[in-house]
């Protein structure tokens, strides 16, 4: 390529530094087939990987095949024409971009989510690589917080799109390890925005400032904890609440449902409860629902401490004088139920002292070992039943549970004192024998010995 035509080129590519990339027609969503290009023969990668090219603000459209390697995209044939529009055999370079050609160039961010949507919305066409593939991502984003902002202000490069989350060239499919999107990185992707102090400043939803610090906040908690350092991917992530592509806060009265999604009998029990309304209420400080006492982000390990009004107890935070019309007797309620729970766990505890003791001194206590499984379900149930806020439902739980750790106990100590029998018994018969044995040695001794 002559130098003037490398002037031109890129002249003509040389685009706003507000825009990531490029964008045009989609040949392959009308199948035409061009998709199967083969590199080598594309002028797209020989002009864009060619680094004699392109320098200071125009490196962003240096592209080589092996900027691609890991992308779906190109993995599925999908070329650069098919993506961008334009004409890939031309080394003109006004021809390779001609608009007539279905060649164009991002003008805003706000044109990437139709960018993309020319074939993730296209149901035909996405059924070419994958029949369950879903369509309506860009209809989704558009509902978000980021569609809505980008929608009123078309011009805010620091609004997400797409690419902010996915990447432009090189993207990876979902379930790839590397994905930005794979849940063990969603919350770091999410945080390249979200915990940069400077982009956050000023950014409100509804009324309230955004913040910045959830992503540390969230590494903190029981959650990030399953899922990072225990490889639990069932442990929810960012978009696991907020969503995906139509990504939003909780709203006051949804928060429940948000986190009912996995918690489903707490969230049934606290939906049958008068306190569900009463947390609903947006006049209570901002915390509604389960966030009341376990927070959003940082969702802490929940403890039975939890259940009090000291220390660790998160009832003081609404059942104290004067705060938000709430009832002293629910200060006695609480009581009740970490009183039981105490029990419980002690009755539990000493049960199970018992048994060890008397597995340690060989007795058999399968079965009474295996019924003291029930008095900790039991108890695990009687946590649950914290949230029905009833001290009638929650005792009845308790109480089977206790009847259980008693009988054990008393098994476990019948085993013990089966031992001390068995080392009386023991001792007893030990001592026949030791006069026979005795009488034996005498009888020997005053035989006479053959021979003298």
């Amino acid at each position: 390529m002559k130098t003037v035509e490398r002037t031109l080129l890129a002249a003509v590519l040389l685009m706003p530094t507000a825009l990531l990339m490029p964008t045009g027609a989609v040949a392959a969503a009308e199948g035409d087939g061009s998709a199967q290009t083969k590199p080598e023969e594309s002028t797209c990668i020989q002009c864009h990987g060619d680094p004699e090219l392109w320098e200071g603000d125009t490196l962003r459209l240096y592209i080589t095949e092996k900027d691609l390697a890991t992308d779906i995209h190109w993995a599925k044939g999908i070329r650069c024409q098919d993506c961008h529009g334009g004409d890939n055999t031309s080394f003109d370079v006004r021809g390779a971009h001609a608009e007539e050609d279905g060649f164009q160039t991002l003008k805003s961010p706000g044109d990437i989510p139709g960018f993309c949507g020319r074939c993730h919305s296209n149901i035909e066409y996405m059924r070419k690589y994958l029949p369950s593939a879903r369509t309506n991502q860009e209809a989704e984003y558009w509902t978000s917080g980021h569609g809505m902002r980008l929608k009123s202000h078309p011009d805010d490069t620091d609004v997400a799109t797409c690419v902010s989350c996915h990447g432009h060239h090189g993207i990876r499919a979902v379930d790839d390890l590397q994905s930005p999107v794979y849940p063990t990185r969603v919350a770091e992707t999410c945080a390249t925005c979200h915990a940069d102090e400077k982009l956050m400043a000023g950014r409100e939803y509804q009324g309230r400032p955004l913040g910045h610090g959830q992503y540390e906040q969230w590494k903190k908690s029981v959650h990030a904890e399953a899922l990072l350092k225990k490889d639990d991917m069932s442990a929810p992530t960012c978009n696991d609440c907020h969503g995906n592509h139509g990504a939003l806060p909780p709203g006051v009265d949804s928060v429940a449902n948000a986190c009912g999604n996995c918690h489903v009998k707490v969230a049934t029990l606290f939906a049958e409860t008068t306190m569900k309304h009463s947390f609903e209420k947006a006049d209570w400080g901002g915390l509604p629902g389960c966030t009341a006492c376990h927070k959003n982000h940082e969702i802490i390990h929940p403890t039975d401490a939890m259940l009090g009004m000291d220390g660790q107890g998160v009832c003081v935070r609404c059942h104290e004088e004067g705060r938000f019309g709430a009832t002293l007797a629910g200060v006695e309620e609480a009581k009740k139920m970490a009183a039981g729970l105490e029990k419980l766990k002690k009755q539990i505890t000493v049960a199970e002292a018992k048994l060890d003791e008397a597995e340690r001194l060989g007795m058999e206590i399968r079965k009474p070992r295996f019924q003291l499984l029930e008095s900790r379900d039991a108890l695990i149930n009687a946590r649950s039943l914290v949230h029905s806020f009833s001290v009638e439902a929650m005792q009845g739980t308790l109480n089977k549970g206790s009847e259980v750790a008693v009988n054990v106990e008393k098994d476990a100590q019948k085993a013990l004192e089966e031992y001390t029998w068995r080392r009386i018994w023991l001792a007893c018969s030990l001592v026949p024998i030791l006069i026979v044995v005795g009488l034996l040695l005498l009888y020997i001794r005053v035989l006479p010995i053959p021979g003298r």
